[in-house]
């Protein structure tokens, strides 16, 4: 059964799909500003399903290593460097052509935003015994058509866990 999106309780705004240009994250990745090179990578992070905007990014990846040696993120509950190794990790994985993007989802990847987006559709939210907390979400990916059981949680920040639901 979906559920109309006005019912679902997933977060802010976190890792919404950057409107920012290529242009804009490239020049700020290689400004050799630690404000900007955060912003940028966690613009990069955001598209991290959407493969025609990656792969033009993808020639400067020698360039964007150089950029960031030495730089300092900070983020002292969650490291901000984190978000480098990511975008790392998605310009990888779009070089191999393997498989589907949603491999690349974790804690910064906000449901909602790949709902509106349209890379997911919520297929369920399933509440604790009796309650009217969300326990769970049931999110489909468009693309490869896995089930993902998606739990939202905090601690310092929002996160949420994406695990394949095996069938």
């Amino acid at each position: 059964m979906i559920r109309i999106f006005a019912q679902m309780h997933l977060g802010d705004d976190k890792m919404k799909e950057t409107a920012e240009s290529t242009d804009k994250l490239i020049e700020d990745m290689l400004s050799g500003d630690s404000m900007k090179i955060w912003s940028a990578s966690c613009g990069i992070c955001s598209l991290s399903q959407n493969e025609k905007r990656i792969r033009e990014l993808i020639p400067y990846e020698k360039r964007f290593i150089e950029a960031i040696q030495g730089i300092e993120l900070g983020g002292a509950i969650a490291p901000n460097k984190r978000f480098l190794k990511k975008i790392f990790e998605i310009l990888s994985y779009y070089k191999k052509e393997e498989g589907c993007p949603c491999c690349l989802l974790g804690e910064d990847s906000n449901p909602r935003n790949l709902i509106e987006d349209s890379y997911f559709e919520l297929i369920d939210t399933i509440y604790f015994k009796d309650s009217n907390y969300v326990d769970y979400y049931v999110m489909y990916c468009k693309n490869c058509k896995k089930e993902y059981k998606v739990e939202e949680r905090e601690y310092h920040y929002t996160w949420w866990d994406w695990k394949v639901i095996e069938k």
